[in-house]
């Protein structure tokens, strides 16, 4: 069995993890907002919650020149996440994912989430966890410290939530769930590697010598039953 090399952007890649009870992460990063009239998702890609909402509720703004492939059930517009496209106060819920660990800068990104919602409104956040749970997760993590050590804003990873503190944001909820992408071969663990860059799951601009070296670190583990640890962090989160 092998996995075939998924296009760029972190959606084909998410469509491979799973955790332990076969959730997928788009819907768990989704089910904090199913109650909101107007969702605005900003992403990699910007259709990471694409089938997740009504057309009519959501909409996706692309904050990276990625493209997932196929066409989105509802709009998608390329957006700058500190000069967001959106009258202020109009929309009842955010997903800022996969993004804040590699954003230049911080301060206008929050400034214009608080502009953007309403009152009440709740923001949830998704990055990748550089935190170990399992022994097996603990031991990849080990693995790929190189990997993790090169992301801009490491705090965004497992301290987001005093980030979100810090910019007069309420945290309401912070959980993690170890999902999961297996691995069987070394072409397979190769393959996944080359994507993750791009899929904001390793840092966008990974040194080449650093994702080779952890791209062959992987491939030595890949086997049957094999799986790449991909924990995430969800934070709920209001105004």
């Amino acid at each position: 069995m092998t996995i075939a090399t998924p296009p760029n952007g972190p959606g084909p890649v998410l469509a491979l993890a799973v955790d332990r009870a076969g959730r997928q992460p788009p819907a768990w990063l989704a089910a904090p907002l199913q109650t909101a009239a107007r969702v605005l998702e900003i992403s990699p890609g910007g259709a990471l919650l694409r089938g997740e909402f009504t057309a009519g509720g959501w909409l996706g703004l692309d904050i990276d020149d990625t493209d997932d492939t196929g066409n989105p059930a509802g709009a998608r517009v390329r957006a700058d996440p500190r000069d967001l496209p959106v009258r202020s106060r109009s929309v009842d819920g955010v997903a800022l994912l996969l993004a804040l660990p590699s954003l230049p800068h911080l301060d206008p990104v929050f400034a214009e989430l608080r502009r953007v919602l309403r009152p009440g409104g709740t923001l949830v956040v998704g990055v990748p966890s550089a935190a170990g749970g399992s022994w097996g997760e603990r031991a990849a993590m080990r693995v790929l410290r190189p990997v993790h050590r090169a992301w801009p804003h490491r705090s965004a990873l497992d301290r987001v939530g005093w980030l979100l503190a810090a910019a007069d944001f309420a945290v309401m909820g912070d959980d993690r769930v170890p999902f999961a992408v297996p691995i069987p071969d070394a072409a397979a663990a190769l393959a996944l590697a080359e994507r993750l860059p791009s899929a904001r799951l390793w840092p966008p601009n990974l040194p080449e010598g650093v994702r080779a070296e952890a791209a062959s670190r992987l491939a030595r583990r890949a086997g049957p039953d094999r799986v790449l640890p991909v924990p995430m962090r969800r934070l709920v989160a209001r105004r």
